[in-house]
């Protein structure tokens, strides 16, 4: 049948009214009216005229609007309550740390830090229920335009920026300063999966092998010249692990992996103007030069230590290195509750990181699915590095710890929290019928070879 019976029409208007995910609506016309037109065909067959089979193909289904809420409670909008609840403990950290701080340090100079955390952690938020709501499939649409964007901001902005360090990586803005690389670091490697996605899932040849080598060291070589090297290499990372869940080929990404920490090898030993090389060896001679290049690491042990299961209270003594205490919340929640609210907070990350994992298999398509895995990779890397830094016994480098370090970095762990948030959110909204389309993808012998 070319054009669908009126009675079918009303049929399905009454079943979709019921319906509050918009975005399922067609494909429920589709899928239902198409089992109801073959109901009417058979019937037809039969003998019985087109208005006898239709109302027997609606009196088949049932009320439209008893339908209609079943596949509302099938196919609505979610919200994962555990991550919120989750986010709410690391803000709540996060605004108590950085109240302790501001409360206890003499330096008048970082006594207004309280107040720009909290605007981070505000415009964090609105960000953050944006993208919950925001339909994340049109980034898929834009991701060309996002990625370019980036790469134009990051070839300027040694131009227009640069601190003392020569570091080029903070734009002010309106006000407030943007961590242009952190952004780089977080949305590049998303743009690129949703452009090669298709390609390297359909058909991973050489050349769309080549193509994505070629969308990754563009981006790396302006964050090399920025001079963000932390950046560089979480970057670096994180197009390795996106291209090891999209191929599936493994021997390609451990080389690529090789290939890629030589690289940084070589830069330090031969491309380090800043002494990167000497604070990262630090840590295997830290009793050499306690109080040089091994200060922080020797203060972190030392505090660590000394500060047992209770810790030493908010009122906490100050001295030079603890001026710096923004910089290690983990370090400063030990100093001041002790063992026992480090043990608590390594317990929370981890369960927060895995309820992050879990979302996954739920998710039924893959550019959904490249969404998740970029993102909880991500935060997986900062975390484990910032938890393994609280020992002390790993180089100092500056990665933030997410939620609780102080930062416009806070910004881009609410947004894209939002975003992972949204994908869960519209994950029932995928009907069966795109289901299969990745199954027919996956079982490819070209994406499993």
């Amino acid at each position: 049948m070319t054009d669908r019976h009126e009675k079918i029409k009303h049929y399905l208007d009454q079943l979709c009214s019921q319906v509050k995910a918009r975005e399922v609506h067609t494909d429920l016309r589709d899928e239902l009216g198409n089992h109801m037109e073959e109901m009417m065909l058979d019937k037809e067959q039969e003998g019985l005229s087109q208005e006898e089979a239709a109302a027997y193909a609606i009196d088949q289904m049932g009320d439209p609007a008893v339908v209609g809420k079943s596949m509302h409670r099938l196919h609505r909008h979610r919200m994962h309550w555990g991550l919120l609840v989750g986010l709410i403990g690391l803000s709540i950290t996060s605004l108590l740390l950085i109240w302790i701080f501001t409360t206890n340090v003499a330096d008048e100079k970082y006594q207004s830090l309280y107040r720009g955390h909290v605007v981070y952690t505000v415009i964090g938020v609105m960000l953050m229920l944006f993208f919950i709501y925001f339909d994340y499939r049109k980034l898929k649409k834009a991701a060309w335009w996002i990625y370019i964007l980036l790469n134009v901001m990051l070839w300027i902005s040694p131009i227009i920026t640069t601190d003392i360090h020569g570091n080029s990586r903070y734009w002010s803005l309106f006000g407030l300063t943007l961590d242009l690389t952190t952004a780089s670091v977080w949305i590049l490697p998303l743009a690129i999966g949703a452009i090669m996605l298709d390609k390297l899932r359909s058909n991973s040849n050489m050349q769309s092998i080549l193509t994505y080598i070629a969308m990754v060291m563009f981006p790396a070589v302006l964050l090399f010249q920025t001079l963000d090297w932390v950046r560089l290499f979480l970057f670096g990372i994180m197009c390795i692990i996106l291209f090891g869940w999209l191929t599936k080929k493994w021997l390609y990404t451990v080389i690529g992996a090789v290939v890629t920490g030589s690289i940084f090898v070589l830069l330090l030993f031969f491309a380090d103007q800043y002494g990167r090389l000497e604070r990262l060896s630090v840590v295997l001679n830290l009793q050499d030069d306690p109080h040089g290049s091994g200060y922080s690491n020797y203060s972190i042990i030392e505090i660590i230590r000394s500060a047992g299961w209770w810790g030493n209270g908010i009122d906490t003594t100050f001295d030079k290195f603890k001026t710096s205490y923004y910089n290690y919340p983990g370090v400063l929640l030990i100093d001041v509750f002790g063992w026992s609210a480090g043990i608590l907070l390594l317990v929370g990350v981890i369960w927060y990181v895995a309820s992050m994992m879990k979302i996954l298999p739920r998710i039924r398509d893959d550019f959904s699915r490249m969404i998740i895995v970029s993102i909880t990779a991500m935060f997986a890397l900062q975390i484990i590095y910032s938890l393994a830094m609280t020992t002390g016994k790993v180089p100092i480098l500056s990665i933030s710890f997410p939620f609780i370090g102080y930062g416009n970095h806070l910004m881009f762990d609410y947004a894209m929290l939002g975003l992972l948030l949204g994908v869960y959110r519209r994950k029932d909204t995928i009907l069966k019928r795109n289901e299969k389309i990745r199954q027919k993808v996956d079982a490819d012998p070209m994406t499993s070879s």
